[in-house]
């Protein structure tokens, strides 16, 4: 006996199944494009803002040091080199404050009136995230850890080759109380806060109702070409993928929020002891890398697994598969253009690093 439903002279499936399917298929493809164009509109924006507050911030100091003002830049400058301004770590992490937080707060101005995307809904404090964020940082470092030696052996094969390899530097010079505080709180807390909120909140926000694991994976892809050059960018991605599951997890940045300023304070400890002439500093962050790193290790074998079935008992029910939910991301000709972008920074410092113009 034929137990399958009848649909008379149609067979099965009916006709109005299929026509149904390809509407949703649209539907959610087209949904998809929006969100992605939005996030990719959002961080040109992001970056549009500090390139222009770069500018702000280099005419403020000509202002305050001068007590004058001129349209040329190349006098501003000129001025700011000469005088050795731009060389010091106080004068470059103020910069960077400036720079990165009213970039943030412009938008935010325009993400939650424009795009209803509130900072409420990202941030989500609740009972407990300061203790799920300690809970979980050891499996961040972890990861920032591993990837980071392979990012190492991928600079020190390219510098053998005669490649030059550029490197960030926070080391603190011209070190005076005010460079260190400055420095602590921008790389410490406020650095943390914003990147959370612009790479994990704003790209999950947009991108999670599509897939938990495809948001978790963009979130970290981005967060990592971020950074600028390869070492930074490769670690970055590890640590910013478990950032971002966690994100994903708690649906909410508050507990990275606190992995993040944890990670960062740790990475700091050299830097801030050698400019306060304590020569022990590198010795205490590796004996605290060494002890997170068991930690880490238990956590990569034991609840990373748990982590991530929480996370795909969840996933949202797509029509479209992940295959073609990622070809319509990558794809998009706003985020190509940020890509494009991004990219392009690293081709001119490899330029710069290796004689070029």
């Amino acid at each position: 006996m034929n137990n399958m439903p009848s649909y008379g002279s149609w067979g099965y499936p009916p006709p109005d199944y299929r026509s149904e399917l390809m509407k949703a298929r649209a539907s959610e493809k087209r949904a998809l494009n929006i969100n992605v164009c939005l996030l990719a509109g959002l961080l040109l924006l992001y970056n549009l803002f500090n390139r222009i507050l770069v500018y702000v911030y280099y005419y403020l100091a000509y202002i305050r040091y001068t007590g004058s003002f001129t349209p040329n830049f190349r006098t501003v400058l000129s001025y700011l080199q000469e005088n050795e301004l731009t060389k010091g770590t106080g004068f470059t992490m103020t910069a960077n404050l400036f720079i990165v937080s009213v970039s943030a707060i412009l938008l935010v101005s325009i993400a939650q009136p424009v795009m209803k995307i509130k900072v409420s809904d990202m941030v989500k404090p609740y009972r407990g995230f300061v203790r799920d964020g300690a809970m979980w940082t050891p499996l961040s470092i972890t990861f920032n850890i591993l990837i980071g030696l392979i990012a190492g052996m991928i600079t020190t094969a390219l510098n053998n080759s005669g490649i030059s390899v550029p490197k960030a530097d926070f080391s603190i010079t011209s070190p005076s109380h005010y460079a260190i505080i400055i420095q602590l709180v921008y790389v410490c807390v406020i650095g943390p806060v914003i990147e959370e909120l612009v790479y994990r909140g704003i790209i999950i926000k947009l991108l999670s109702p599509y897939g938990r694991l495809m948001s978790a994976f963009m979130s970290a892809l981005i967060f990592g070409l971020m950074h600028g050059n390869i070492s930074q960018a490769l670690s970055a991605f590890g640590g910013g993928l478990i950032y971002a599951l966690i994100t994903v997890r708690y649906n909410s940045i508050a507990p990275t929020i606190v992995m993040h300023i944890i990670n960062n304070t740790i990475a700091s400890i050299p830097d801030i002891s050698k400019a306060v002439g304590y020569d022990r500093g590198s010795d205490i962050s590796l004996t605290i890398q060494i002890v997170i790193l068991f930690a880490g290790f238990y956590a990569m074998f034991v609840m990373l697994s748990q982590l991530l079935r929480q996370i795909t008992s969840d996933e949202p029910k797509c029509v479209l598969h992940e295959g073609e939910r990622f070809k319509i991301i990558f794809t998009n000709i706003l985020l190509l253009l940020y890509f494009a972008y991004i990219i392009g920074g690293y081709v001119r410092s490899f330029i710069r690093a290796n004689g070029g113009g």
